[in-house]
């Protein structure tokens, strides 16, 4: 399978990415009327694609300009006890993208001045979503090309608020993301590398060159690249990764791993182990939360507050665009937090408060980042089993200055809350000249309405043991991270009996900091995790389990206590833990911990532990089987509501898909009632989707005829290669006595197998009148996977019989639509016949001919429905401005308005709470930007939303067909038609190309047929 790849910085990296159609590739155009030159293109093809690209999305404003540091300040509205300050600003510091504070208080500021692209590299390709590939790999810094970045430190000497000193701790970064202190060392992420320059006297100054510790970070998108790192309170050095970059990492002491898009991952310096915490969620992470608990959170790009992280989980993705998991076996994937409140996009960073400096109000809430709409969002949490909802609580800032871009928050030694704006009338990543103002930015400090209060001088660094214990009693969350992160780098014996004193205090939280402390201290002991897992506090007993499983291995008391609480374990969030924990023990360990775990009845409907307990079962399948298989022997597994909703299907579905026909056969026989028979022949089914001729035993086809009879065993013998009974089958198919659903499976079968003796029979149930509608629709989406050129000719003919029908209908234009020779003999139809009209076909269909790429469709097409012709650019232009005309020349009646976007728009979009769900929703969008709106109304492929891309997929056989990528696992593409219509499974062995068309769904003209009085309805409804 050939599929157009993303475009990396790495040539090295092997494996496909679904990724965005390649414009342009080095050499790739041979005939130009101009010749292009850019000085990062490395061919005039680049060159000329970079120069004319229409970008999307908040661009720069030529007509704006930006407001000066005071005047932007005093734009800013806050509640009545809260205040703005501005900290720094231009020339001091610019396009800053990351804050944080080191032992002395001191501000690290990341300046990101090389963005969009590292110096000293060549532009090879580029594709619609300006994701790039590049020459080469760049040197890490020192060496190779000097980048712009600047890592600067800031410093408050009285403790008055005003950092009037400061100065470059190190320059020269060539897309450098983030910096944290530790071990000694000053950790910088400069992707593809993550640095550590020696500083072992802590003065900020790196005494040497840096050190590689892991490399092989994506740059195709430095919007997504690696960044935010952070200390975890476990002692590993935390990062993210965004969704539209892949990662191969190379690292001393381990295995390289390749992963694709975003995730969450982590680094043992002590180690040296690399992993993934977690992946997928948040659609464009760029930004890491630990809250007091130690629950991981960081933001989303697209509508809500993101995920809250648990270790080993898999979270959505745009699977199109962004690539599949890293398991092929997950078979699901965890939410993001729901949200009650504005879906308006996005909130890419979500900071806890949990400092004691604002009011009490704050305390608990998370502070929302929202750059695309120049505010921040006050959310709240809410529990929700495992995991939890979230529910907005009002504005903490907003502004009317359109260049307020907050990229960063960070709660600051002082109780403060710290903002870092990139302040730009630019946001938006896609386009690739560089026109983004490189001499703004700005970081203000959020402040009770009193003011910030005079802060004496301190230095974790110095501190000694005892005032560190006193340390991670601070109200301020911040202080408490300081200080274990002091015991990290220490690893100090001595440490440990104040902070098992602390450990049994009364206050949870101080107990919790003493957990860390006392892991981090490296005390512990057997003795000592009994101890915490059987604490009376929930986040104890989650973080032990956690730490337990961090370690190589676990001693047979710990386990055993393990196993024994688990299965009195009552919260859910610490059951969650526990199947997580699971995952990443031997099968001697996980599987009777996660057997204890069911004991304990977890809820089914709980948002994390179903997946989660079946990702820690599967993780043993390919490796320990028997032991798997053994754990299935437990009845009271089998009686666990949770395992027939979630598991026993799955097990099955894995089981085939591996081949292991004895073992599911096994599986089958131990099948407790007639209500599980259904789950496993289900999974059963699961397994053989996209998989033809599979060579199943003939006991694994007679079980599962047994359990459901109705099959008559045609479809196991048919897969197993026994075509003995096809004729039999095919007789079936004109039966009208037999059940539908019969009738339906056998359709779908031939049209996997496609066995040329079925076709005739197929054809005919199409056209007889007789046939239920459902039937009809299968058999011609059977038809569309048989490779015969005379198919076309056939359903040409058939099509006036059934095109009263729509839902036929639209099914047999989708199969005209998938091969040029059957689109040709349908144009004949339409123009020869006087029952077939050419109204038959929408906009949408008949912009799905253009796909085709044959130059004889193309202009039949364009002869039948000339208004599918896409505009061109400049008549484009001559629309949006004639349209602001009529816009601005009267008043819109917005209560006609709405009613014309039901009707024009409302099948697709959703608005104020109505609308479909084919495209994106529109609410949270900017509805004050007329030029936005006409923009992407008159020409829609200016841009497409993340989610709602087209994958195009061409089969080995020249078949090709279009819709969304619903899932990407086992082996098999899962295709759902973005406008209604049959999903269908595709196996990757079957598919030659697979790209995301560059085209939206939603077709162009679509004001064409209003009238001006309507054209300003419509408008004064949108922009309300």
């Amino acid at each position: 399978m050939i599929i157009r790849s993303t475009p990396t910085a790495f040539p090295r990296i092997g494996f496909p990415f679904l990724a965005g159609l390649v414009i342009f590739l080095l050499g790739a155009c041979t005939q130009k009327e101009k010749t292009f030159e850019h000085p990062l293109a490395a061919s005039p093809d680049v060159a000329q694609y970079m120069e004319n690209f229409e970008g999307r999305g908040d661009l720069t404003d030529p007509n704006s300009q930006p407001l000066a540091p005071e005047t932007s300040l005093e734009a800013f509205q806050l509640p009545e006890d809260l205040r703005i300050e501005l900290v720094l600003s231009e020339p001091d510091v610019v396009q800053p993208l990351h804050l944080s504070f080191d032992p002395q208080g001191r501000l690290w500021v990341v300046q990101y001045q090389q963005y969009p692209y590292p110096e000293g590299l060549k532009i090879t390709s580029i594709d619609n979503h300006t994701r790039v590939k590049f020459d080469r790999v760049p040197e890490a810094p020192p060496a190779g090309a000097r980048g712009a970045d600047v890592v600067a430190v800031f410093e408050d000497k009285n403790g008055d608020g005003r950092y009037t000193h400061a100065f470059n701790a190190i320059e020269g970064l060539n897309i450098a993301s983030s910096v944290a202190l530790g071990r000694d060392r000053i950790w910088v992420l400069n992707p593809p590398y993550l640095l550590a320059y020696p500083d072992p006297d802590g003065d900020g100054k790196p005494d040497a060159a840096p050190e590689i510790h892991l490399e092989g970070f994506g740059l195709e998108d430095t919007h997504s690249i690696a960044n935010s790192l952070q200390w975890g309170p476990d002692g590993w050095l935390y990062g993210v990764q965004g969704s539209t970059t892949t990662a191969y990492i190379t690292y001393e002491n381990g295995t390289d791993l390749a992963f694709q898009g975003q995730a969450i991952w982590r680094y043992q310096p002590d180690s040296k182990r690399f992993e993934l915490f977690a992946e997928g969620g948040g659609n464009n992470p760029f930004y890491l939360e630990f809250d007091r608990k130690g629950r991981i959170f960081s933001g989303s790009n697209g509508y809500g507050r993101g995920p809250y992280y648990k270790q080993g989980g898999y979270y959505v993705k745009s699977w199109g665009k962004h690539g599949p998991l890293t398991n092929p076996y997950a078979f699901g994937h965890l939410p993001n937090m729901p949200l009650d409140g504005e879906n308006k996009r996005f909130t890419h960073a979500v900071m806890r408060y949990e400092a004691a400096l604002l009011p009490p109000a704050y305390r608990g809430k998370i502070m929302a980042l929202n750059p695309l709409h120049n505010y921040i969002q006050l959310t709240e949490l809410a529990p929700n089993g495992s995991s939890f909802a979230t529910r907005d609580a009002g504005k903490l800032v907003e502004t009317e200055d359109k260049w307020f871009r907050p990229v960063d928050i960070k709660t600051g030694p002082d109780g403060a809350v710290y903002l870092a704006d990139w302040y730009d009338s630019r946001l938006s990543h896609v386009d690739p000249r560089d026109t983004w103002h490189k001499s703004s930015g700005r970081i203000y400090r959020i402040v009770p309405g009193s003011g910030l209060p005079k802060n004496e001088p301190f230095d974790l660094a110095k501190a000694d043991l005892h005032a560190l214990t006193e340390w991670l009693q601070h109200p301020n969350k911040w202080f408490r991270q300081q200080a274990l992160r002091q015991f990290a780098d220490r690893k100090d014996p001595a440490a440990l009996p104040a902070l098992h004193r602390l450990f049994a205090s009364e206050n949870p939280q101080h107990a919790l900091e003493a957990l860390w402390a006392i892991h981090l201290s490296n005390g512990f002991d057997d003795s000592f995790v009994v101890n915490a897992l059987r604490h009376p506090d929930p986040a104890i007993r989650s973080w032990t389990y956690r730490l337990v499983g961090d370690q190589e291995s676990v001693g047979n008391r710990v386990w055993e206590v393990m196993v024994e609480q688990a299965e009195l374990e009552s919260v859910a969030e610490v059951s969650s833990q526990i199947a997580s924990t699971a995952k990443r023990l031997p099968a001697a360990q996980a599987l009777p911990l996660l057997k204890a775990l069911l004991h304990a009845n977890p809820d089914p409907d709980d948002p994390d532990i179903p997946l989660l307990i079946w990702w820690a079962m599967e993780a043993q399948v390919e490796q320990n089987l028997n032991a798997v298989m053994a754990f299935w022997k437990d009845s009271r597994i089998w009686e666990s509501p949770l395992s027939k909703g979630h598991l026993a299907g799955r097990m099955m579905q894995r089981l085939v898909m591996a081949g292991e026909h004895e073992a599911a056969s096994e599986f089958l026989k131990r099948s407790p009632d007639k209500s599980y028979d259904q789950v496993l022949v289900a999974g059963f089914y699961e397994g053989l989707v996209g998989r033809d001729l599979v060579n199943i035993p003939r006991t694994l086809i007679d079980l599962v005829s047994e359990k459901e009879p109705d099959t008559q065993g045609f479809e196991l013998a048919l897969r197993s290669g026994d075509f003995s009974n096809l004729d039999k089958a095919i007789e079936m198919l004109s039966k009208a006595e037999q059940p539908l659903n019969v009738r339906l499976n056998l359709v779908h079968l031939l049209g996997e197998l496609r066995p040329k003796s079925a076709l005739p029979a197929l054809l005919t149930l199409i056209q007889s009148g007789a046939s239920p509608g459902s039937l009809k629709q299968e058999a011609i989406h059977a038809v569309k996977k048989f490779d015969d050129p005379e198919i076309g000719k056939q359903m040409a003919a058939i099509y006036p019989g059934i095109r009263a029908d729509s839902y036929v209908r639209e099914e047999a234009i989708r199969l005209f639509g998938s091969r040029p020779e059957w689109a040709t003999a349908f144009f004949a139809e339409i123009r020869e016949s006087k029952v077939v009209h050419k109204e038959d076909v929408s906009y949408s269909q008949a912009r799905r001919f253009y796909l085709l790429e044959d130059e004889s469709v193309r202009q039949l097409t364009e002869e039948i429905w000339p208004e599918s012709k896409l505009l061109t650019a400049e008549e484009k232009t001559r629309s949006m401005a004639a349209y602001k005309q009529q816009i601005r020349s009267g008043k819109g009646d917005a209560l006609a308005g709405k009613q014309l976007f039901v009707q024009t728009c409302g099948s697709c979009h959703r608005l104020d709470g109505g609308g479909g769900s084919i495209g994106p929703e529109l609410t949270g969008y900017d509805r004050t930007d007329l030029d936005y709106w006409l923009l992407h109304t008159v020409d829609p492929n200016a841009g497409i939303r993340e989610g709602y891309e087209t994958i195009e997929i061409e089969t080995r056989d020249g078949r090709k067909t279009w819709g969304k990528l619903e899932k990407d696992e086992g082996g098999t593409k899962y295709i759902r038609p973005l406008l209604g219509g049959k999903g269908e499974s595709i196996p990757d062995t079957e598919i030659r190309e697979m790209h995301i068309l560059e085209h939206s769904t939603m077709p162009e003209r679509l004001l064409e047929p209003l009238n001006e009085q309507q054209v300003r309805d419509l408008f004064a409804y949108i922009l309300k």
